[in-house]
């Protein structure tokens, strides 16, 4: 059976730490299930998906912070925030995002080790 909930979510872009890329942070419980990306997922087309890659939970501190990373691993800048309602699969995760920028459905689902996929419904 699916389950569904609210949850926060945070959108960084994050320099200095090896390329450019965008941190896709959810609230999972005490901590941020994470996701990265080489382009910012604000600029996906509907109908289409990108791969990211899963990454270790973060600290819910990232929902609201902006500035440099510890141990001299960058900087983080938040791009966008809001709800993101959730239905949990045994495969996949429907998202409806709520952001200013990041807005309407998405599928995330693992496709093997860390290696997701980010698809915008069309």
């Amino acid at each position: 059976m699916a389950e569904t909930a609210s949850r926060r979510f945070v959108l960084l872009r994050h320099t200095g730490h090896g390329p450019l890329h965008f941190d896709l942070m959810i609230e999972d419980g005490k901590t941020l299930a994470t996701w990265q990306f080489e382009f910012s997922p604000v600029l996906l087309a509907p109908g289409t998906a990108v791969a990211c890659r899963r990454l270790a939970a973060h600290r819910t501190a990232y929902l609201d912070y902006t500035g440099p990373v510890s141990r001299n691993r960058g900087q983080v800048h938040r791009t966008d925030t809001g709800i993101c309602n959730l239905t949990f699969f045994t495969s996949h995760w429907d998202l409806e995002f709520r952001g200013t920028i990041l807005r309407g459905p998405f599928t995330l689902k693992g496709v093997g080790g860390a290696d997701w996929l980010l698809a915008r419904s069309a």
